[in-house]
């Protein structure tokens, strides 16, 4: 079923894509000769080459430099011609599925030409007033021009980002809204910005062909620093996945160290994300619940606490209450990466705090404990429950959901168990992962017995910072 809709996705795109082409068509404007063709789709097919991966399945490039400067200086048929081939190489080179081709292509030819013929069709002019000779800012077609532009660019972006996230909201399984809340919510500043150096591109271009007869000389004055900026980009974004790398194999490293915590906070934030999500809290705080619940036990991989990890016997009041720092331990290691400073790091230290004030390490209560660390308190506690121990069975989910109701209002925030009780989805994940977690026979008896270790998924990503059109 899902693979079907994807089918009639892509088939509505191309329908489109070949209805504007098709109008363009009628519209079109001479060729501008196979050099200036070449030129323009091998600078994009260049910038494509460039591409990095989104959040969500996606990918983002800044081809759309120069999609929108062949636009402004050719008309929406030979755009479509431009942005279409350099588009289709690309995906052909990197071995895309044909689906993928197809749906890329079309839904990037879609973007340039409808919002070129819009352009057009306000009275946009092609190649723009602002390019003349002796044109100032004064003038009203300049200035109408200008402020057309931003029609065309709003207009390709939002065909890419509605097309790319409805994809891959069918392809992953999420809803659309997750989906572009992941990859383009809050950058369409960035998108709009960005486009503006197709303008100083067509500045540019038309100059050097009045002053040399060669207008793709301009190109190298525009592309070269976007070229470098670009490179910069690139070497931050290394850094990025290196600490993200990193933060993965200090996950790892608790896991190993404490059989317990084996796979332990994969299925934590796995549930917790899910009563984030049942509780309706926004994509960006769900994101942090999850990130919160997968490093709230980070703070174990202290050598301070490796004795007590491995202890087969009941901790002693000291080492319980020494084991019980950790929650500390983990805020100070999150609250190390600038960005997890505030919701992260906060419902890492209060994850083990109780509805009534009787948690630790602060004393919070009620609605003074963040709601990320009332979510993972009760993740964290199903997690226990469900699993075996030494002196008890693994209780059934209906047994968890008994306890949760039991201690309401005591440990757990009502609402939350409300909401935990009459969720069908919630009930069906813990059940999931219930599943998931075959229990062996080695047990410790302080915490429980050892889980088989489950790779840890990609923790973290970042919204890019660079403006980009995005691909499927």
């Amino acid at each position: 079923m899902k693979l079907q809709k994807i089918h009639w996705l892509v088939a509505l795109v191309l329908a489109l894509a070949s209805a504007v082409m098709v109008v363009a068509w009628g519209e079109r404007l001479p060729n501008p000769g196979l050099w200036a063709l070449t030129s323009f789709a091998i600078i994009s097919l260049l910038l494509e080459e460039t591409a990095n991966p989104l959040r969500l399945v996606a990918s983002g490039s800044t081809s759309f430099i120069i999609h929108l400067a062949a636009g402004l200086l050719f008309g929406g048929f030979w755009a479509g011609v431009i942005t279409g081939t350099s588009t289709a190489v690309s995906q052909l080179y990197r071995a895309q599925p044909p689906i993928k081709v197809a749906f890329n292509t079309a839904q990037r030819v879609l973007c340039v030409t409808a919002g070129t013929l819009i352009y057009v069709k306000l009275g946009g002019h092609i190649a723009p007033a602002y390019v003349a000779v002796g044109s100032g800012f004064s003038r009203a077609d300049v200035q109408w021009d200008l402020g057309l532009f931003f029609v065309l660019a709003s207009t390709y972006f939002a065909i890419n980002s509605l097309a790319v996230n409805a994809a891959v909201a069918l392809s992953s399984g999420r809803s659309f809204r997750e989906a572009w809340s992941l990859n383009a919510k809050g950058v369409l500043a960035y998108d709009l910005g960005g486009s503006t150096i197709a303008v100083l591109l067509v500045f540019l271009y038309e100059s050097s062909k009045r002053l040399v007869g060669f207008g793709e000389l301009g190109f190298v004055l525009v592309l070269l620093p976007i070229l470098a900026i670009r490179h910069v980009y690139s070497l931050y974004r290394r850094l990025q996945n290196s600490g993200r790398e990193l933060l993965d194999l200090m996950v790892k490293s608790i896991e190993a160290r404490d059989p317990y915590t084996s796979g332990h906070s994969i299925r934590v934030a796995t549930l917790s994300k899910a009563i984030a999500q049942e509780l309706k809290l926004p994509i960006e705080r769900v994101e942090e619940v999850y990130t919160a619940a997968i490093l709230h036990d980070v703070g174990k991989i202290h050598e301070e606490f490796a004795p007590l990890l491995r202890k087969d016997s009941k901790l002693t009041p000291e080492e319980t209450a020494l084991l019980q720092t950790h929650a500390i331990k983990s805020a100070e290691l999150v609250g190390m990466i600038s960005s997890f400073r505030g919701n992260v790091q906060n419902a890492v230290r209060h994850h083990h705090e109780r509805w009534d004030g009787g948690g630790y390490p602060d004393g919070l209560a009620g609605e003074e404990i963040p709601i990320g660390a009332r979510i993972i308190m009760m993740a964290d506690t199903a997690d226990a429950m469900t699993t075996d121990r030494p002196y008890r069975r693994r209780l059934t989910v209906d047994a968890v959901i008994a306890e949760f109701q039991k201690y309401k209002g005591a440990q757990f925030d009502p609402r939350l168990v409300d909401l935990v009780v009459n969720s069908v989805t919630i009930r069906r994940v813990m059940g999931e992962l219930q599943a998931s977690d075959p229990t062996s026979a080695e047990s410790r008896a302080s915490e429980g017995g050892s889980r088989k270790v489950v790779p840890p998924k990609r923790l973290f990503s970042s919204r890019p910072s660079w403006p980009k059109v995005r691909s499927f």
